[in-house]
């Protein structure tokens, strides 16, 4: 092009890249659609291979419903070689059906040892009230008859260092998990000092069921002019433990913490809510 106008030249120079340009557009055009494909067919293969793990378990524990009857709650447990269970609700204008969905890690294999036991509250928030619709369980087909948060006697008196567990302390028993449902409505609220912070722990714990019962073991108190049984054990870990029927309920208040006194304790026995 040695003869032609700068002008010229330059148009000529143009016309010759517009089929380069077109050719990598196609390109990238190419690989953005083979990346397409890619992600698509992974996303479906570890749909695949995650659902492969997760399997529909029964709901063992007690069920607290709160929140005006749109939220229910569960004990859970789960062990190191699965993730933490979720509460799952399946509603119809005349019942509610309630399965854990369990999933364990994707490096488990069946038989493979699972140690450590962990456990924690689980809870799903429901369309519309429970109202007087049946709760049952999805995998034993067992009715379920929650406890309604309504009538809970929470504490209104907790020492300094005290907040919500966010898991069910058994009686007696700060480690153990509740494995079965009772058979009467029943939830317990626990409450634990300097959760996740460390230094000195304790455990306050309350427990409600449905029914009024007594009980000849301890020494005769008085809660809020209801006649109670106080069980006290002395040494380096005390714990005391009331029993006493309110309201067509027998609550149970029961304490394990080593920087207790029995004034606190007794302070919070007559704090609960009637």
């Amino acid at each position: 092009m040695a003869g032609l106008t700068p002008d010229i030249r330059r148009k000529t120079t143009e016309y010759a890249t517009v089929p380069l340009k077109n050719t990598r557009r196609f390109r990238r055009m190419i690989w953005a659609s083979a990346v397409s494909v890619c992600l698509a067919t992974a996303a479906v293969g570890w749909a695949a291979w995650d659902h492969a793990h997760i399997h529909d378990a029964t709901v063992p524990g007690d069920v607290l419903m709160s929140n005006h009857g749109q939220r229910l709650t569960t004990p859970i447990v789960w062990t190191d070689c699965e993730d933490k269970p979720h509460l799952e609700a399946h509603e119809s204008a005349h019942a509610i059906t309630l399965v854990l969905k369990r999933k364990r890690h994707d490096f488990q294999h069946d038989g493979d040892p699972c140690d450590g036991m962990h456990d924690g509250l689980a809870s799903t928030s429901l369309d519309s009230p429970v109202g007087d619709r049946k709760i049952t369980d999805l995998i034993t087909g067992s009715g379920i008859t929650p406890f309604d948060d309504a009538h809970f006697p929470y504490p209104r008196y907790l020492p300094s260092g005290f907040t919500p567990a966010h898991k069910v302390i058994v009686l007696g028993n700060r480690a153990g998990p509740p494995y079965s449902r009772v058979a009467n409505p029943t939830w317990t609220s626990a409450y634990q000092r300097n959760r996740d912070k460390g230094g000195q722990a304790g455990a306050v714990s309350i427990t409600a069921i449905t029914g009024e019962t007594t009980t000849t073991k301890g020494t005769p108190i008085s809660v809020n002019g209801h006649p109670a049984r106080l069980q006290e054990t002395p040494g380096p870990n005390p714990t005391w433990t009331a029993v006493w029927p309110q309201n067509g309920y027998t609550i149970t208040v029961y304490s394990g913490d080593p920087l207790m006194t029995d004034a606190e304790f007794l302070r919070i026995t007559k704090s609960l809510r009637n």
